[in-house]
């Protein structure tokens, strides 16, 4: 039974970014986008650079972590004031960090002089909410201090409202920034380049017309996640649009009951005395949503008619009857959420993430352009593989130029590559291509190897290290990321490690499913997940096999190895999935036994439609 879910409807947050952006424009105020309402989720990430933000914030080391590894370059921002248990993580990680303790500047100082590096710092100033900053008074004096300290670029000042002491942003407090701001720049003569007059909270005084000249940036994350649902809460902007994450569950049961309990009333598991009133009758449902996956408080049901009455740990305890449709038990329902309950969405491990991007996109292409090199290419037309695709429906060219300029040719017209090419630098080749026409795009990769080992400085490109280098981890060509995210990366298959790789492989955010997975999970779970995980939030994926990864009989290497059925089994989920941008096979040679050849062109097949009846 599925459990408590979130969609993330990526579009609309480019959307709200790409407003608040124009907004802030206008006033000459630069946008960094939180991400730590998502977690760091690198595709929510992506699409507020996509609506124009001019950096990220984030306040956790572990997201900040989560970002770079996906390949994301943006300017990145903490917001959380650095602890001193871990200023080698934050001059290693960040460029700009938001700071009032000076014991804490020190520190990144003597850190960022014995890395050889200049950490930019905002400090954060006091306005009355009662947080973190220096108090006003106290500004100059702890200004002229940091001046001395090597390694060390007072880049801006900034404050924080309305998170404590719920003060709200006015023209007399930010204004009092941009005073204490000149004061500096008059002091010191300095080149401050960030005025930072708070969060989501400072939009409508912006809005009004109020926001004081001198204001330059806005650290924004609600107004961009949730269209400004508590900042704008009295006057929703039509602007912004307030269902981008759904938090849905699965009805449990469905009955009626009396409103108010029978016996003796104590207080519930959370040392609470809930409070009830006697309406009679009436038609109750139970949602596998729990106080463990939300913060109940701030779940609103997007279906009219239903109102939220309580909850235990695992159970959230719904009155339906005025439901325009009476609900059934297996139906889910589908909430809105607060700020608040979306943080505790997000962060709970038991609430399943579903990012979605370009839904409407995600059409197959009625056209295939092979692409092999001179030595296989007899092979494929011998099998007739392009006759073979046009019997099925496909306008099929084929060619022997395979670079990636001209797969990128083939994407431009609205086909799907089918590179075929002696090992994995083939692969890396249609994945670049894929980078001048989709913005992200998973991977699945389907072989007994996982091309991951370390690449040697200097030397050139090899097979083995194909999937390394794409991820951004190897130097020479540039890297396939951030276009290809390692969360959006599925291994199917392997079988073999180099010792060099396995340290690399566990530390990498990529899902494996080893021989010994499929065994225990059957093809069907295991490619289920496989496209589910290659396709989140992505434009779709592009698929790399190598017949290494199938049991096929008299072929050693792959001796082991998945069966022919589960290959074909994989390759019939891939289609159905409608998501598949490009594919490539390696390993198959110019010499190769018929009957290899054979497999692999109807495992293409399988992966392009080929049905039996």
């Amino acid at each position: 039974m599925p459990g408590p879910q979130v969609t993330i409807d990526l579009e609309r947050i480019e959307r709200n970014a790409r407003t608040v952006v124009s907004w802030c424009e206008k006033a000459g105020i630069s946008t960094f986008g939180v991400t730590k309402g998502a977690c760091g989720m690198p595709q929510v990430a992506r699409a507020m650079l996509r609506g124009g933000v001019s950096g990220l914030a984030e306040s956790r080391f572990e997201n900040i972590k989560r970002l770079r590894e996906a390949g994301i370059d943006a300017p990145i921002m903490l917001l959380r004031s650095p602890p001193l248990s871990l200023i080698d993580e934050v001059i290693r990680s960040v460029d700009i960090s938001l700071n009032s303790e000076l014991a804490v500047i020190r520190e990144l100082s003597r850190v960022a002089e014995r890395m050889g590096r200049l950490h930019d710092i905002i400090l954060m100033v006091d306005l009355g909410d009662l947080r973190e900053g220096i108090w006003p008074d106290d500004l100059v004096p702890t200004v002229e201090q940091i001046l001395e300290l090597p390694g060390i670029r007072i880049a801006g000042l900034g404050t924080n409202l309305t998170c404590f002491g719920a003060i709200i942003p006015t023209e007399v407090n930010l204004g009092q920034l941009t005073e204490l701001a000149d004061k500096v720049r008059e002091t010191f003569t300095l080149d401050l380049k960030y005025i930072s007059g708070g969060n989501s909270s400072s939009l409508p005084l912006l809005l009004a017309g109020g926001m004081p000249k001198g204001i330059n940036n806005l650290r924004i994350g609600e107004a961009i996640l949730q269209g400004g649902r508590d900042t704008f809460l009295d006057t929703p902007r039509a602007e912004l649009d307030r269902d981008v994450f759904l938090l849905s569950g699965e009805l449990l049961e469905v009955k009626m009951k009396p409103s108010m309990p029978i016996g003796i009333s104590g207080v519930d598991a959370f040392g609470g005395r809930p409070v009830f009133q006697d309406i009679g009758e009436r038609l109750r449902g139970i949602v596998n949503i729990g106080r463990e996956d939300a913060n109940i408080e701030g779940l609103l049901p997007l279906a009219p008619g239903i109102t939220v009455l309580g909850a235990s740990s695992d159970h959230l305890i719904l009155d339906v009857t005025e439901a325009a449709t009476p609900p059934v038990v297996g139906d889910r329902v589908n909430f809105r959420m607060s700020y608040g309950a979306l943080l505790a969405a997000m962060t709970s491990e038991y609430v399943e993430k579903i990012p979605m991007y370009d839904r409407h996109a995600a059409t197959p292409a009625s056209r295939v352009s092979i692409f092999a090199d001179e030595a296989v290419a007899p092979v494929l037309r011998k099998q007739t593989l392009d006759g073979r695709l046009a019997n099925i429906g496909y306008d099929v060219d084929f060619t022997t130029a395979t670079s990636a300029d001209d797969i990128a040719a083939a994407l431009e017209r609205r086909a799907t590559p089918l590179v075929f090419g002696a090992d994995h630098r083939a692969s890396f080749t249609a994945m670049k291509a894929l980078t001048r026409t989709f913005d992200a795009f998973g991977l699945i990769w389907l072989d007994a190897v996982a091309g991951m080992l370390p690449e040697q400085p200097d030397r050139p490109a090899t097979s083995e290290s194909a999937l390394y280098r794409a991820l951004g981890l190897g130097a020479g060509d540039e890297p396939i990321v951030p276009r290809l995210s390692p969360e959006n990366v599925v291994l199917i298959g392997l079988r073999e490690t180099a010792p060099e790789e396995v340290e690399i492989l566990r530390a990498a955010r990529l899902k494996i499913f080893t021989i010994a997975d499929i065994d225990a999970l059957g093809m069907r779970e295991v490619i289920r997940q496989a496209v589910q995980i290659a396709a989140a939030g992505m434009q779709g994926f592009h698929v790399s096999y190598n017949p290494a990864v199938t049991d096929i009989p008299a072929y050693l290497p792959g001796s082991g190895g998945i069966t022919v059925r589960e290959t074909h089994q994989a390759m019939e989920a891939i289609h159905q999935s409608k998501a598949m941008r490009g594919m490539d096979i390696t390993g198959l040679e110019g010499e190769a036994e018929p009957r290899l050849a054979s497999l692999v062109v109807h495992f293409a097949l399988s992966a392009f439609g080929k049905r039996i009846l």
